[in-house]
């Protein structure tokens, strides 16, 4: 807050500190996702997918329209500030809660119907059942386009497998 400066290879630190990429492209158009909960009683939070409807750059408004339970809502957002300390000094960072959205996380998708996807399925994959989520957004294997396939993506949970042979040996000692 002392009017300091940081170079733009500090954006690494930022990120850390705040939600916010280190870019944002607005213009109208533009896919964008909400980054924070402050619109919550209007349906709208963190991972709400929108479209921007006007840029005012003059009182740094961005109109954005989000679709929500009962239908779309068009809504102005504004930037917000961050207050954070880097090396025990106190900064702020000033950007809109939007990032741009031409990509989702599995746990963003997860509960969705999505018309096509490509996926990336590599070593990022983290949870056991994420691949699988992720597989399963399309309703055909046509719709589904895969990047990248790693073999490790796929974990599975050993509770799952030690559930999986406990079923299966009770299901081999039923007569037919």
């Amino acid at each position: 807050m002392d009017g300091s400066i940081y170079p733009i290879e500090m954006h690494s630190t930022f990120k850390d500190k705040t939600n916010l990429p280190h870019i944002v492209r607005l213009q109208q158009g533009a896919r964008v996702m909400f980054l924070n909960n402050q619109h919550f009683d209007m349906g709208i939070c963190n991972g709400t997918i929108g479209v921007i409807t006007d840029v005012d750059r003059e009182n740094y408004v961005a109109r954005v329209s989000f679709a929500v339970k009962n239908g779309i809502i068009d809504i102005n957002v504004r930037r917000i500030t961050s207050f954070f300390y880097i090396n025990s000094r106190p900064c702020e960072r000033t950007q809109f809660p939007l990032q741009n959205c031409f990509a989702m996380t599995v746990h963003k998708a997860q509960g969705l119907t999505l018309s096509n996807v490509s996926l990336v399925l590599d070593k990022q994959i983290f949870s056991p059942g994420q691949a699988y989520v992720a597989l399963s957004r399309v309703p055909s294997w046509n719709s589904i386009r895969i990047t990248a396939l790693d073999r490790n993506a796929f974990l599975v949970d050993k509770n799952i497998i030690t559930e999986y042979e406990r079923l299966k040996q009770m299901a081999d000692q039923i007569p037919f």
